[in-house]
């Protein structure tokens, strides 16, 4: 697999190339071991091996207090040590919660590292994993929604290196072309208007929240997100018409294996401490059995082509122009983790792209609204 062009920026016409391949990522929560004292430099090396094997795209789970083993509260000093030790994969944040942060600091930290490798970097910008403790942070506001658009009109003032209004400085490095690769994360869809409404990217979560987590829902968590992106890429035309391009990315969670039976008793053996946990919060529910469990994170599992089978018919994934794939919640090396990622790219993608382009004809006509 040979990566794909970066898309630079979304201030592209709607005729241009971007979007029109799919391109592929990998995402790590960093949680495949509890010693802190190499997890980070584990990483570096997964997202070395990423871009050997041609993946266009490496994501970090960014998440405060250790959630779900997530070991990354703060993606700066990791990116910049990524930056330096790779060349030309991107290098995204899923999501970056700046509802906590100044987001000036955010600014000038995002500019450096888009700097530092040269243009390679994808903001996924969000609100956080909701918690009962980030009062603890003083930026910290109960008004996510409100919080998150005032964030990021800070976040576009400041990457143009704007002159600071009442002083004499101005804010420093500026790194304007970084607004063409701003994501929302989010499922609000009043939040995703108002990204299409700016001009700036989707991410896309990987599984659904509250009742949509049972096996029986996970078919209308990925149409309602189907109907999300629709509904971005119609509040997008209408807002930007021909002059800037939509552009959607979607995260999966996937376990390749040499047989469908395999690959799921494998997942069952790796991830059954994220189930247990799961179920102790009430995620899912630890009557279901192993594979009923997997429904309800919208895990998916199997050999190549039953895996692709399950990508393609999640309905989101024809409108999606970045895939961003991962084997989370299971527990694995990173050598593992790279085996698991080369299935992936190789073996998989492939099948997937194939159906993605018979699907793309329609993505870019008009959609109908939907409902809040």
């Amino acid at each position: 697999m040979t990566a794909r062009p970066l898309p630079s920026t979304l201030d592209a016409r709607a005729d241009s190339p971007l979007g029109e391949r799919l391109r592929v990522g990998f995402i790590t929560h960093l949680d495949q071991h509890d010693d802190l004292s190499r997890i980070y430099r584990d990483n570096i090396r997964l997202v070395q091996g990423l871009e050997a094997l041609g993946y266009d795209s490496a994501w970090i789970a960014t998440r405060h207090f250790f959630s779900g083993w997530a070991a990354l509260p703060s993606p700066y000093a990791f990116l910049g040590a990524a930056a330096v030790s790779t060349s030309h994969i991107a290098l995204g944040t899923a999501v970056l919660p700046v509802v906590l942060d100044d987001a000036v600091r955010v600014a000038e930290d995002l500019a450096v590292i888009d700097h530092l490798s040269q243009g390679r970097l994808l903001a996924g910008l969000g609100k956080g994993v909701p918690s009962d403790s980030f009062h603890v942070f003083e930026a910290y506001s109960p008004d996510r929604d409100g919080t998150f658009e005032a964030k990021l009109d800070t976040l576009s003032w400041g990457l143009h290196g704007n002159a600071v209004e009442g002083g004499s400085a101005s804010i420093w490095p500026p790194a304007p072309a970084l607004e063409g690769r701003q994501f929302a994360g989010s499922s609000n869809i009043e939040s995703i208007r108002a990204a299409a409404r700016r001009g700036i990217g989707l991410i896309l979560e990987r599984f659904g929240n509250g009742p949509e987590r049972t096996p029986e829902a996970r078919a209308g968590f990925q149409k309602r997100q189907a109907d999300s992106v629709a509904e971005y890429r119609r509040v997008f035309a209408e807002t930007w018409g021909d002059s800037r391009t939509p552009y959607v990315i979607t995260s999966r969670s996937a376990f390749p294996g040499p047989t469908t039976d395999a690959a799921l008793a494998e997942a069952a053996e790796t991830a059954s401490r994220w189930n247990s946990f799961a179920a102790q919060i009430g995620r899912v529910d630890a009557s279901r059995s192993v594979a009923e469990q997997f429904l309800s994170d919208n895990f998916a599992w199997g050999d190549p082509r039953a895996l692709a089978d399950d990508l393609l018919a999640d309905p989101t994934v024809a409108l999606t122009d970045e895939l961003v794939l991962g084997i989370h919640p299971v527990t694995a090396s990173i050598d593992d983790t790279l085996e698991k990622a080369r299935i992936l790219v190789e073996d998989v993608v492939p099948l997937v792209e194939e159906g993605w382009r018979e699907a793309r004809s329609d993505v870019r006509a008009p959609a109908q609204a939907v409902s809040s």
